[in-house]
């Protein structure tokens, strides 16, 4: 199949499988974000025993539920279109889990490093679900499947909303005994 990005522009209409191409792409997009929130949920899991911060566990504990609700909504889409749910792995989220296990280790006797480094994250994982949902809502925009692009706003919204009402006075606060 031609790549459309390396098309001269001399011809508008798409190869005849294009279609068929953009719909497996956007469900294996869906897979991806199956996977990030799940190994997401499954991380928080192994780490939130060792927040001390009442502040933090209870916005991240809110964040949890909110990956349990996307959750929801692509196995919804998913339902929506007849298909199997299947996760694939995500090498950008595992490439952001590892950095943040790095980053633990290295502040592993130092509680407050430790919670900055997870707030950092936080704040990173959310930037890249807001454009990976954001993302995916346009495919499904451009294969005329609006009920799942307006699930999947819904997504970038709540991420948008939660960065927005906690994560960005939180990192505020707790970077507040740093400035000069």
């Amino acid at each position: 199949m031609e790549n459309p990005l390396q098309n001269d522009g001399s011809s508008l209409t798409p190869p005849s499988n294009s279609r068929k191409t953009l719909r497996l792409f956007f469900s294996e997009t869906l897979r991806e974000l199956y996977f990030c929130e799940t190994i997401i949920s499954s991380e928080f899991g192994k780490i939130k025993h060792k927040i001390e911060s009442q502040k933090l566990e209870s916005i991240l504990q809110n964040h949890f539920m909110i990956h349990l609700r996307h959750k929801e909504r692509l196995e919804k889409i998913f339902q929506m279109q007849n298909e199997s749910l299947k996760p694939k792995e995500c090498p950008a989220i595992i490439a952001l889990l590892n950095d943040a296990n790095e980053h633990f280790k290295i502040f592993s006797d130092d509680i407050v490093n430790w919670e900055i480094a997870l707030i950092l994250t936080s704040r990173k994982l959310a930037h890249y679900k807001i454009a990976a949902y954001g993302a995916a809502a346009h495919l499904a925009i451009n294969l005329n499947n609006h009920a799942a692009a307006t699930l999947l706003a819904i997504d970038v919204q709540e991420e948008e909303e939660f960065i927005e009402k906690y994560l960005n006075d939180l990192t505020y606060e707790f970077l507040k005994p740093y400035r000069p």
